[in-house]
């Protein structure tokens, strides 16, 4: 399965929304977001420009890799359908079986 094409503005707002990384006080281009659960960090991720150009499916691929998706999960997260509580369990159903 393929990544859809989304535009870099929705891909942003879901992953602040949804994940709410945290940002950091840093002013910069790009910015970076650190997620944590249960107060320890288990990803950064680049939090893509506000642009609504649709966004290149290589740097998506590499988004989803960095939250730890697979492309379907990426696809969930931002049409819709996981939420981020649904996420973090994922996240945690993971860490139990490896």
């Amino acid at each position: 399965m393929a990544i859809d094409d989304f535009t870099e503005k929705e891909i942003r707002q879901k992953i602040i929304n949804k994940l709410k990384p945290d940002l950091g006080g840093k002013r910069s281009k790009h910015k970076k977001g650190y997620i944590y659960l249960d107060g320890i960090l288990i990803g950064k991720v680049k939090i893509p420009n506000d642009h609504n150009r649709i966004m290149k499916e290589k740097k998506s691929q590499y988004i989803a890799k960095s939250l730890k998706l697979n492309d379907k999960d990426f696809n969930d997260l931002i049409n819709c359908p996981l939420t981020g509580n649904d996420y973090y369990r994922k996240f945690k159903k993971k860490q139990l079986i490896h």
